[in-house]
Protein backbone atom coordinates (compact mmCIF):
# COMPACT_ATOMS: atom_id res chain seq x y z
CA UNK A 1 0.00 0.00 0.00
CA UNK A 2 1.37 3.50 -0.87
CA UNK A 3 3.10 5.50 1.87
CA UNK A 4 1.51 9.07 2.58
CA UNK A 5 4.66 10.70 0.96
CA UNK A 6 3.97 8.78 -2.51
CA UNK A 7 0.56 10.17 -2.25
CA UNK A 8 2.08 13.87 -2.13
CA UNK A 9 4.36 13.20 -4.74
CA UNK A 10 1.45 11.82 -6.87
CA UNK A 11 -0.78 14.92 -6.29
CA UNK A 12 1.91 17.21 -6.90
CA UNK A 13 2.17 15.48 -9.98
CA UNK A 14 -1.34 15.50 -11.52
CA UNK A 15 -1.27 19.03 -9.71
CA UNK A 16 1.93 20.21 -12.52
CA UNK A 17 0.12 18.27 -15.04
CA UNK A 18 -3.04 19.76 -14.90
CA UNK A 19 -1.85 23.24 -14.95
CA UNK A 20 -0.11 22.14 -18.25
CA UNK A 21 -2.77 20.96 -20.25
CA UNK A 22 -5.93 22.73 -18.96
CA UNK A 23 -8.26 22.97 -21.94
CA UNK A 24 -12.19 22.36 -22.10
CA UNK A 25 -11.42 19.12 -23.93
CA UNK A 26 -14.23 16.86 -22.62
CA UNK A 27 -12.34 13.17 -21.54
CA UNK A 28 -13.74 9.66 -22.83
CA UNK A 29 -13.97 6.83 -19.93
CA UNK A 30 -15.26 6.81 -16.85
CA UNK A 31 -16.96 9.27 -14.54
CA UNK A 32 -17.35 9.10 -11.13
CA UNK A 33 -20.61 9.93 -9.79
CA UNK A 34 -22.32 12.86 -7.88
CA UNK A 35 -22.82 10.76 -4.90
CA UNK A 36 -24.52 12.72 -1.42
CA UNK A 37 -21.50 11.41 1.30
CA UNK A 38 -20.34 9.16 -1.55
CA UNK A 39 -18.23 11.26 -3.67
CA UNK A 40 -15.98 13.22 -1.40
CA UNK A 41 -12.26 14.34 -2.47
CA UNK A 42 -11.06 10.81 -0.34
CA UNK A 43 -12.96 9.25 -2.94
CA UNK A 44 -12.02 11.05 -6.01
CA UNK A 45 -8.53 11.13 -5.63
CA UNK A 46 -8.97 7.19 -4.50
CA UNK A 47 -10.89 6.11 -7.85
CA UNK A 48 -8.39 8.51 -9.71
CA UNK A 49 -5.20 6.19 -8.43
CA UNK A 50 -6.72 2.65 -8.05
CA UNK A 51 -9.81 3.08 -10.59
CA UNK A 52 -8.85 5.16 -13.77
CA UNK A 53 -11.74 7.88 -13.41
CA UNK A 54 -11.23 10.44 -16.54
CA UNK A 55 -13.24 12.90 -14.53
CA UNK A 56 -15.25 12.82 -11.13
CA UNK A 57 -18.06 15.08 -9.52
CA UNK A 58 -18.33 16.36 -5.97
CA UNK A 59 -21.27 15.34 -4.04
CA UNK A 60 -24.94 17.60 -4.40
CA UNK A 61 -24.93 21.55 -3.16
CA UNK A 62 -27.75 23.42 -2.83
CA UNK A 63 -27.47 27.00 -4.16
CA UNK A 64 -28.91 28.57 -1.36
CA UNK A 65 -26.50 26.83 0.81
CA UNK A 66 -23.47 27.97 -2.21
CA UNK A 67 -24.36 31.55 -1.47
CA UNK A 68 -24.44 31.47 2.56
CA UNK A 69 -21.12 30.18 2.53
CA UNK A 70 -19.94 32.68 0.14
CA UNK A 71 -21.24 35.48 1.69
CA UNK A 72 -18.75 34.82 4.65
CA UNK A 73 -15.97 31.96 3.62
CA UNK A 74 -13.81 32.94 6.50
CA UNK A 75 -16.52 31.97 9.07
CA UNK A 76 -16.68 28.59 7.95
CA UNK A 77 -12.56 28.07 7.44
CA UNK A 78 -12.31 29.19 10.93
CA UNK A 79 -15.30 26.52 12.14
CA UNK A 80 -14.28 23.25 13.69
CA UNK A 81 -15.74 19.87 13.74
CA UNK A 82 -18.77 19.47 12.12
CA UNK A 83 -21.76 18.62 13.98
CA UNK A 84 -24.04 15.84 13.85
CA UNK A 85 -27.16 14.91 16.15
CA UNK A 86 -28.62 12.05 17.18
CA UNK A 87 -30.41 11.45 14.46
CA UNK A 88 -27.02 11.67 12.12
CA UNK A 89 -27.90 14.90 10.52
CA UNK A 90 -25.82 17.59 9.80
CA UNK A 91 -26.21 21.71 8.77
CA UNK A 92 -26.39 21.62 5.33
CA UNK A 93 -24.38 25.27 4.92
CA UNK A 94 -21.87 23.80 7.38
CA UNK A 95 -21.29 20.61 5.41
CA UNK A 96 -21.32 22.58 1.84
CA UNK A 97 -18.66 24.74 3.18
CA UNK A 98 -16.53 21.70 4.45
CA UNK A 99 -16.74 20.51 0.71
CA UNK A 100 -16.04 23.59 -1.15
CA UNK A 101 -13.20 25.20 1.43
CA UNK A 102 -11.49 22.52 3.00
CA UNK A 103 -12.12 19.13 0.59
CA UNK A 104 -10.57 20.38 -2.06
CA UNK A 105 -7.54 20.74 -3.93
CA UNK A 106 -6.03 22.13 -6.87
CA UNK A 107 -4.89 18.73 -8.68
CA UNK A 108 -8.69 17.83 -7.66
CA UNK A 109 -10.38 21.11 -8.53
CA UNK A 110 -8.85 20.80 -12.42
CA UNK A 111 -10.74 17.69 -12.91
CA UNK A 112 -13.85 17.98 -10.86
CA UNK A 113 -17.40 18.92 -11.94
CA UNK A 114 -19.24 20.56 -9.01
CA UNK A 115 -22.55 19.81 -9.33
CA UNK A 116 -25.78 22.22 -7.76
CA UNK A 117 -29.21 21.71 -7.42
CA UNK A 118 -31.60 24.47 -6.62
CA UNK A 119 -35.28 25.68 -8.99
CA UNK A 120 -34.61 29.27 -8.94
CA UNK A 121 -32.43 30.94 -11.86
CA UNK A 122 -31.46 34.27 -10.17
CA UNK A 123 -30.71 32.01 -7.27
CA UNK A 124 -28.44 29.60 -9.37
CA UNK A 125 -26.88 32.56 -11.36
CA UNK A 126 -25.45 33.37 -7.84
CA UNK A 127 -24.40 29.98 -6.81
CA UNK A 128 -22.76 29.50 -10.13
CA UNK A 129 -20.50 32.73 -9.76
CA UNK A 130 -19.81 32.23 -5.65
CA UNK A 131 -18.55 28.50 -6.84
CA UNK A 132 -15.99 30.11 -9.36
CA UNK A 133 -15.07 32.19 -6.57
CA UNK A 134 -14.55 30.09 -4.13
CA UNK A 135 -12.66 27.10 -5.93
CA UNK A 136 -10.21 29.95 -7.55
CA UNK A 137 -9.41 31.44 -4.48
CA UNK A 138 -8.73 28.06 -2.41
CA UNK A 139 -7.10 25.89 -5.16
CA UNK A 140 -4.38 28.95 -6.38
CA UNK A 141 -6.36 29.80 -8.88
CA UNK A 142 -7.68 26.84 -10.17
CA UNK A 143 -11.07 27.00 -11.47
CA UNK A 144 -13.35 23.51 -11.30
CA UNK A 145 -13.45 21.55 -14.85
CA UNK A 146 -17.17 22.20 -14.52
CA UNK A 147 -20.71 22.91 -13.05
CA UNK A 148 -23.36 20.55 -13.20
CA UNK A 149 -26.99 21.31 -12.51
CA UNK A 150 -28.85 18.11 -10.61
CA UNK A 151 -32.17 17.72 -12.99
CA UNK A 152 -32.54 13.81 -12.03
CA UNK A 153 -32.36 13.66 -8.47
CA UNK A 154 -35.54 11.30 -7.35
CA UNK A 155 -35.46 11.57 -3.52
CA UNK A 156 -38.27 13.06 -1.22
CA UNK A 157 -36.01 16.19 -0.51
CA UNK A 158 -36.22 17.23 -4.32
CA UNK A 159 -39.88 16.50 -4.08
CA UNK A 160 -40.30 18.63 -1.13
CA UNK A 161 -37.73 21.54 -2.41
CA UNK A 162 -38.88 21.12 -6.01
CA UNK A 163 -35.76 20.59 -7.56
CA UNK A 164 -34.07 17.50 -9.58
CA UNK A 165 -36.18 15.31 -11.57
CA UNK A 166 -39.61 16.84 -10.38
CA UNK A 167 -38.62 20.17 -12.03
CA UNK A 168 -37.72 19.12 -14.96
CA UNK A 169 -41.47 17.42 -14.97
CA UNK A 170 -43.76 19.97 -13.26
CA UNK A 171 -42.00 22.44 -15.02
CA UNK A 172 -39.55 22.11 -17.55
CA UNK A 173 -39.45 25.50 -18.99
CA UNK A 174 -38.16 26.70 -15.04
CA UNK A 175 -35.25 24.19 -15.71
CA UNK A 176 -34.53 25.72 -18.92
CA UNK A 177 -34.42 28.86 -17.61
CA UNK A 178 -32.10 27.59 -14.63
CA UNK A 179 -29.72 26.43 -17.15
CA UNK A 180 -29.76 29.60 -19.28
CA UNK A 181 -28.83 31.98 -16.15
CA UNK A 182 -25.96 29.56 -15.01
CA UNK A 183 -24.56 29.83 -18.55
CA UNK A 184 -24.84 33.79 -18.27
CA UNK A 185 -23.09 33.68 -14.83
CA UNK A 186 -20.06 31.34 -16.42
CA UNK A 187 -19.70 33.74 -19.53
CA UNK A 188 -19.94 36.76 -17.62
CA UNK A 189 -17.52 35.37 -15.19
CA UNK A 190 -14.96 34.42 -17.43
CA UNK A 191 -15.61 37.65 -19.73
CA UNK A 192 -14.67 40.05 -16.33
CA UNK A 193 -11.56 37.37 -15.04
CA UNK A 194 -8.63 37.77 -17.73
CA UNK A 195 -6.15 35.54 -16.45
CA UNK A 196 -8.39 32.40 -17.25
CA UNK A 197 -7.12 29.60 -18.77
CA UNK A 198 -10.31 27.41 -19.59
CA UNK A 199 -13.34 27.91 -19.41
CA UNK A 200 -15.50 25.78 -17.17
CA UNK A 201 -17.80 23.50 -18.91
CA UNK A 202 -21.65 23.77 -18.10
CA UNK A 203 -23.59 20.48 -17.75
CA UNK A 204 -26.71 18.86 -16.42
CA UNK A 205 -27.90 15.23 -15.16
CA UNK A 206 -31.03 14.31 -15.97
CA UNK A 207 -32.83 10.85 -16.42
CA UNK A 208 -35.40 9.17 -19.08
CA UNK A 209 -38.91 11.41 -18.92
CA UNK A 210 -42.24 9.35 -17.67
CA UNK A 211 -43.24 10.19 -21.10
CA UNK A 212 -41.25 8.54 -23.51
CA UNK A 213 -38.26 8.89 -25.38
CA UNK A 214 -39.21 11.66 -28.07
CA UNK A 215 -40.14 13.85 -25.02
CA UNK A 216 -36.74 12.89 -23.28
CA UNK A 217 -35.03 13.70 -26.85
CA UNK A 218 -36.74 17.40 -27.13
CA UNK A 219 -35.69 17.91 -23.86
CA UNK A 220 -31.71 16.79 -24.26
CA UNK A 221 -32.54 19.43 -26.91
CA UNK A 222 -33.76 22.53 -25.01
CA UNK A 223 -31.26 22.40 -22.86
CA UNK A 224 -28.69 22.57 -25.82
CA UNK A 225 -30.20 25.45 -26.96
CA UNK A 226 -30.13 26.65 -23.16
CA UNK A 227 -26.18 26.27 -22.85
CA UNK A 228 -25.03 23.36 -21.93
CA UNK A 229 -22.20 21.56 -23.46
CA UNK A 230 -23.06 18.04 -22.37
CA UNK A 231 -25.69 16.26 -21.22
CA UNK A 232 -25.72 13.28 -18.42
CA UNK A 233 -28.08 10.54 -18.99
CA UNK A 234 -29.08 8.41 -15.93
CA UNK A 235 -30.90 5.34 -18.17
CA UNK A 236 -33.56 5.11 -15.29
CA UNK A 237 -37.18 7.25 -15.14
CA UNK A 238 -37.99 8.73 -11.48
CA UNK A 239 -39.89 6.12 -10.07
CA UNK A 240 -37.35 3.83 -10.97
CA UNK A 241 -35.14 5.61 -8.74
CA UNK A 242 -31.84 2.92 -8.51
CA UNK A 243 -33.76 -0.25 -9.37
CA UNK A 244 -34.37 -2.67 -11.64
CA UNK A 245 -31.86 -2.68 -15.44
CA UNK A 246 -30.97 0.60 -16.60
CA UNK A 247 -32.15 1.00 -20.07
CA UNK A 248 -29.02 1.03 -22.18
CA UNK A 249 -31.31 0.86 -25.75
CA UNK A 250 -33.38 4.32 -24.13
CA UNK A 251 -29.48 5.82 -23.62
CA UNK A 252 -28.30 5.00 -27.20
CA UNK A 253 -31.32 6.25 -28.86
CA UNK A 254 -30.85 9.82 -27.34
CA UNK A 255 -27.16 9.56 -28.30
CA UNK A 256 -28.41 8.79 -31.59
CA UNK A 257 -30.73 11.33 -32.20
CA UNK A 258 -28.23 14.22 -30.49
CA UNK A 259 -25.30 13.25 -32.70
CA UNK A 260 -25.96 15.41 -35.11
CA UNK A 261 -25.70 18.11 -33.04
CA UNK A 262 -22.61 17.04 -31.65
CA UNK A 263 -23.67 16.68 -27.87
CA UNK A 264 -21.65 14.90 -25.99
CA UNK A 265 -24.21 12.73 -24.00
CA UNK A 266 -22.49 10.49 -21.12
CA UNK A 267 -24.87 7.68 -20.18
CA UNK A 268 -25.03 6.32 -16.20
CA UNK A 269 -26.37 3.61 -14.63
CA UNK A 270 -25.83 0.08 -14.42
CA UNK A 271 -22.13 0.55 -14.35
CA UNK A 272 -20.48 -2.42 -11.93
CA UNK A 273 -16.67 -2.74 -13.95
CA UNK A 274 -14.67 -1.12 -16.81
CA UNK A 275 -16.52 -4.17 -18.71
CA UNK A 276 -19.85 -2.90 -18.26
CA UNK A 277 -18.32 0.76 -19.03
CA UNK A 278 -16.89 -0.99 -22.71
CA UNK A 279 -20.21 -2.49 -22.94
CA UNK A 280 -22.15 0.21 -23.11
CA UNK A 281 -19.91 2.76 -24.68
CA UNK A 282 -19.80 0.12 -27.93
CA UNK A 283 -23.23 -0.28 -27.56
CA UNK A 284 -24.19 3.36 -27.99
CA UNK A 285 -21.84 5.39 -29.11
CA UNK A 286 -21.77 7.53 -26.18
CA UNK A 287 -19.25 10.16 -25.62
CA UNK A 288 -18.39 8.43 -22.03
CA UNK A 289 -20.01 6.31 -19.01
CA UNK A 290 -20.57 7.43 -15.57
CA UNK A 291 -20.59 4.87 -12.39
CA UNK A 292 -22.19 5.33 -9.05
CA UNK A 293 -22.33 2.53 -6.70
CA UNK A 294 -20.18 0.27 -9.17
CA UNK A 295 -17.63 2.37 -7.63
CA UNK A 296 -18.35 2.45 -4.38
CA UNK A 297 -18.42 -1.73 -4.00
CA UNK A 298 -14.99 -1.97 -5.96
CA UNK A 299 -12.97 0.88 -7.40
CA UNK A 300 -10.16 -2.15 -8.46
CA UNK A 301 -13.18 -3.24 -10.90
CA UNK A 302 -12.23 -0.23 -13.19
CA UNK A 303 -8.95 -0.28 -13.05
CA UNK A 304 -6.35 -1.95 -15.24
CA UNK A 305 -5.11 -4.54 -12.89
CA UNK A 306 -6.51 -8.16 -12.84
CA UNK A 307 -5.23 -9.19 -9.50
CA UNK A 308 -8.82 -10.02 -7.32
CA UNK A 309 -8.40 -7.50 -4.10
CA UNK A 310 -10.31 -8.99 -1.34
CA UNK A 311 -13.28 -6.59 0.98
CA UNK A 312 -10.25 -6.07 3.39
CA UNK A 313 -8.16 -4.74 1.09
CA UNK A 314 -10.51 -2.33 -0.70
CA UNK A 315 -11.21 -0.92 2.83
CA UNK A 316 -8.16 -0.30 3.90
CA UNK A 317 -7.06 1.47 0.47
CA UNK A 318 -9.97 3.77 0.71
CA UNK A 319 -9.23 4.45 4.71
CA UNK A 320 -5.55 5.35 3.32
CA UNK A 321 -7.26 8.05 1.38
CA UNK A 322 -9.60 9.05 4.38
CA UNK A 323 -6.83 9.96 6.69
CA UNK A 324 -4.83 11.43 4.14
CA UNK A 325 -7.79 13.71 2.67
CA UNK A 326 -10.29 13.41 5.72
CA UNK A 327 -14.25 13.72 4.71
CA UNK A 328 -16.84 16.30 6.70
CA UNK A 329 -17.46 13.81 9.35
CA UNK A 330 -17.75 10.08 9.82
CA UNK A 331 -20.82 9.67 7.91
CA UNK A 332 -18.96 9.58 4.35
CA UNK A 333 -16.63 6.85 5.90
CA UNK A 334 -19.41 5.05 7.19
CA UNK A 335 -21.37 4.97 3.94
CA UNK A 336 -18.35 4.01 2.31
CA UNK A 337 -17.51 0.58 4.35
CA UNK A 338 -21.20 -0.47 4.05
CA UNK A 339 -20.94 -0.63 0.47
CA UNK A 340 -17.64 -2.24 0.53
CA UNK A 341 -19.13 -4.82 2.65
CA UNK A 342 -22.33 -5.09 2.12
CA UNK A 343 -22.00 -8.38 -0.12
CA UNK A 344 -19.18 -9.92 2.06
CA UNK A 345 -22.14 -9.41 5.57
CA UNK A 346 -25.78 -9.10 3.91
CA UNK A 347 -24.94 -12.21 1.17
CA UNK A 348 -29.03 -12.22 0.24
CA UNK A 349 -28.16 -14.24 -3.04
CA UNK A 350 -26.75 -16.99 -0.63
CA UNK A 351 -28.54 -19.53 -0.06
CA UNK A 352 -30.25 -20.28 3.28
CA UNK A 353 -28.95 -16.35 4.51
CA UNK A 354 -31.11 -15.29 7.06
CA UNK A 355 -30.30 -11.67 8.21
CA UNK A 356 -32.10 -12.30 11.43
CA UNK A 357 -30.04 -14.78 12.55
CA UNK A 358 -27.27 -13.06 15.00
CA UNK A 359 -25.93 -16.75 15.42
CA UNK A 360 -24.02 -16.11 12.33
CA UNK A 361 -21.14 -13.80 12.71
CA UNK A 362 -21.81 -11.70 9.60
CA UNK A 363 -25.44 -10.71 10.58
CA UNK A 364 -23.94 -9.36 14.04
CA UNK A 365 -20.64 -7.93 12.69
CA UNK A 366 -22.67 -5.69 9.99
CA UNK A 367 -24.72 -3.18 12.20
CA UNK A 368 -21.18 -1.91 13.68
CA UNK A 369 -20.80 0.11 11.05
CA UNK A 370 -23.75 2.22 11.84
CA UNK A 371 -23.35 2.37 15.45
CA UNK A 372 -22.10 6.19 16.18
CA UNK A 373 -19.56 4.93 18.46
CA UNK A 374 -17.45 4.00 15.74
CA UNK A 375 -15.98 7.04 14.10
CA UNK A 376 -12.33 7.37 14.16
CA UNK A 377 -9.80 6.03 11.52
CA UNK A 378 -8.67 3.52 14.10
CA UNK A 379 -11.83 1.80 15.00
CA UNK A 380 -12.77 1.32 11.20
CA UNK A 381 -9.19 -0.28 10.49
CA UNK A 382 -9.89 -2.49 14.26
CA UNK A 383 -13.06 -3.52 11.62
CA UNK A 384 -11.42 -4.87 8.99
CA UNK A 385 -9.63 -6.98 11.20
CA UNK A 386 -12.27 -7.90 13.25
CA UNK A 387 -14.26 -8.87 10.26
CA UNK A 388 -10.33 -10.92 8.90
CA UNK A 389 -10.47 -12.59 12.45
CA UNK A 390 -13.87 -13.88 12.11
CA UNK A 391 -13.77 -14.83 8.65
CA UNK A 392 -10.79 -17.21 9.47
CA UNK A 393 -8.56 -15.27 7.46
CA UNK A 394 -5.92 -14.43 10.62
CA UNK A 395 -4.68 -18.57 9.96
CA UNK A 396 -3.09 -17.41 6.20
CA UNK A 397 -0.75 -14.66 6.03
CA UNK A 398 -1.55 -14.22 2.67
CA UNK A 399 -5.08 -13.09 4.08
CA UNK A 400 -4.58 -10.43 5.72
CA UNK A 401 -3.40 -6.60 5.04
CA UNK A 402 0.39 -6.17 6.16
CA UNK A 403 -0.99 -2.44 7.28
CA UNK A 404 -3.60 -4.43 9.71
CA UNK A 405 -1.41 -7.62 10.66
CA UNK A 406 -0.85 -6.71 14.32
CA UNK A 407 -4.39 -6.44 14.67
CA UNK A 408 -6.08 -9.30 13.92
CA UNK A 409 -4.90 -11.47 16.78
CA UNK A 410 -7.06 -9.44 19.33
CA UNK A 411 -9.52 -7.68 17.85
CA UNK A 412 -12.82 -7.93 19.40
CA UNK A 413 -16.27 -5.82 19.22
CA UNK A 414 -15.42 -4.80 22.19
CA UNK A 415 -12.09 -3.46 21.23
CA UNK A 416 -13.39 -1.59 18.24
CA UNK A 417 -15.94 0.28 20.79
CA UNK A 418 -12.76 0.86 23.17
CA UNK A 419 -10.79 2.37 20.31
CA UNK A 420 -13.49 5.60 19.84
CA UNK A 421 -12.19 7.19 22.38
CA UNK A 422 -9.53 8.13 19.59
CA UNK A 423 -12.08 11.56 18.43
CA UNK A 424 -12.55 11.64 14.44
CA UNK A 425 -13.90 14.77 12.82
Amino acid sequence: MATNHGLYRLLHRICQKMKQTQTNQLPAGVYLAPMVRGSELACRMLVRRHGDASLCYSPMLRDRDVISVAADPKKFLASGELKIDCAGRTDSIEEAAYLMLRDSHPADTANLVVQICGSCPSRLDRATTAILDIYSNNNEGMLPFGIDLNLGCPQECALNEGFGAFLVEKNACAAISCVSSMRHAIDVYVSVTNDIIRKPLLSAKIRLLENGIDDTIDFVKRLQSAGVDYVTVHCRHRTDKHNGVADWDSGGKIVDALSRDKLPIILNGGISDCRDAKNLIDQTNCHAVMAATGYLRNHRKFGPSTHSFDVASLALEYLEFAELYPPPSYLYIQKHMRWIFRDALQPEDEPGFDKSDYSDWRVKLWPLLVRSYVRSIEQFRLFVALYVRLSGGEGDDRQVPESIHHLVQDATFGSVKKAGKMTFR
